[in-house]
């Protein structure tokens, strides 16, 4: 069993912790009375079969549900995250909201975790932009605005995040975690753009822990490559699906 008593007061920074497996992994580590920075997005994921979504014919998205209204909510879900890890024994839990697309100020995320926290121990990339549907048959999904935004988020957003962070992630010999997924390796219909975000991504962070390799930096990484997890955010993004899932 490992000694689980190295991760007290060890400082944890988890991108997209309003739900999911952000707020999963922040529950689990709560006992172990680590620092948690947690923080939620602000925008919107894009569903190409999403019947609430609307688009014009220059692909905007006209729906009647607002950032500032999804803004709100995941705020709000944050909250409820921030109140149960607390109450399971997180000594310290600060709260962020940040629009991952938004590439020249990625690095005010760290910045504002070492001045919260005192510091960085821990690096949680957990940051997606799921889209799915039939690319070929959706306007939308095709037009570079939806491309550009998603590999921000989905590919961009971690490389920045990341960099801003290995100065201090080596003073304190810390650890980057990296959500992959299996569909950098299997292919799925209805999820193309998706599964080329995970292929980049994991062609950029396997290159790097590589290069912290090579010049023996005590920054350790981890890619992981995980498939569906059932998590509530899972549901309900699986409830309308029209894809057909073919096993392979």
């Amino acid at each position: 069993c490992p000694d689980t008593t190295l991760l007290a007061n060890k400082t944890v920074l988890i991108c997209d912790a309003s739900a999911g497996l952000g707020a999963e992994l922040a529950r689990q580590l709560a006992p172990h009375h680590v620092k948690l920075m947690l923080v939620t997005r602000t925008g919107r994921s894009e569903s190409l079969t999403n019947k609430q979504n609307v688009y014009n014919k220059e692909g905007k998205n006209n729906s009647p549900q607002s950032q500032t209204q999804i803004s709100a909510y995941t705020w709000s879900s944050l909250v409820r995250v921030r109140d149960e890890v607390v109450s399971l024994g997180s000594p310290q839990v600060e709260l962020l909201s940040y629009d991952y697309s938004n590439l020249e100020d990625a690095h005010t995320i760290i910045e504002k975790t070492i001045e919260k926290l005192g510091g960085l121990d821990y690096l949680v990339l957990n940051q997606a932009e799921i889209a799915r549907g039939y690319l070929v048959k959706t306007r939308h999904g095709q037009s570079p605005e939806f491309v550009e935004r998603t590999f921000s988020v989905n590919v961009l957003s971690p490389i920045e995040l990341a960099l801003s962070a290995l100065p201090h992630l080596e003073k304190s010999k810390g650890h980057i975690f990296v959500a992959s997924s299996t569909l950098s390796v299997v292919p799925k219909a209805g999820l193309a753009v998706l599964s080329a975000t995970k292929h980049a991504l994991n062609g950029f962070f396997y290159s790097l822990q590589q290069e912290l390799l090579a010049r023996e930096s005590p920054v350790s990484l981890t890619i992981g490559a995980l498939g569906p997890i059932w998590t509530g955010d899972m549901e309900l993004l699986m409830k309308d699906d029209v894809l057909p899932v073919k096993s392979v």
